[in-house]
């Protein structure tokens, strides 16, 4: 059984000046983010903040401070990282 049918949660405290390319770091020297020629979406409230693609990794909007996401209006703190086939 893959481990696609089973929930991933990770929780931790989000540094005041950590940006959208220094988390998708961190994941990736944890292993969160496999690769498989997929791409990866952070998605906060509702809406995609940036997106990584694991074969060419090009990472869209790398200087977004988290921080200032989680402040802004009434969104809150989550954040969902989501994958898809990149082909």
């Amino acid at each position: 059984m893959g481990d696609d049918v089973l929930p991933h949660e990770v929780e931790f405290e989000v540094p005041e000046d950590m940006t959208a390319e220094e988390l998708c770091s961190f994941l990736q020297k944890d292993r969160y983010l496999p690769g498989l020629d997929t791409e990866w979406l952070l998605r906060h409230g509702g809406k995609t903040i940036t997106s990584y693609n694991t074969e060419t990794k090009e990472l869209t909007n790398p200087n977004v401070y988290l921080k200032d996401l989680i402040h802004q209006g009434s969104r809150g703190n989550d954040f969902v990282w989501i994958y898809r086939r990149s082909y």
